[in-house]
């Protein structure tokens, strides 16, 4: 083998070798960065979670109840003595009843044919 040979052979086994180990330091980066990227999805979806836990808080019917009650020392929740009461005849309001649902005495001996109830299939 002559020297001319040996070296182009040793030139592009060590071209090879070096593109070999660029592309492995390339694919490590972009496993390393993926890995950031993960980590900052994993704080941005937990700060998401605590934020939106204190938007329900501050959304609540309790604090706002507390704020409005706090806010204007005016208001006040009612209480009996302030709930009018009106005096009204029987016969003026008409009271809605339903009504009944005529049953057919027959229907009582079939008493097996009640609601039909969903079963799951095999």
């Amino acid at each position: 083998m002559s020297l001319k040979v040996y070296s182009q052979v040793a030139m592009f086994a060590t071209i090879i070798a070096l593109l070999y180990i660029h592309m492995q330091m390339n694919i490590f980066e972009l496993s390393y960065n993926g890995k950031d990227k993960e980590k900052i999805i994993h704080e941005l979806s937990d700060s998401n979670g605590v934020l939106r836990h204190q938007i329900l808080t501050l959304k609540s019917a309790n604090n706002l109840g507390n704020q409005l009650l706090d806010h204007d020392n005016s208001l006040q929740f009612m209480d009996n003595e302030r709930v009018m009461t009106v005096m009204t005849s029987p016969g003026t309001v008409p009271l809605a009843q339903p009504k009944a649902k005529a049953i057919n005495p027959v229907w009582n001996l079939f008493s097996f044919l009640g609601v039909q109830e969903a079963k799951a299939g095999e």
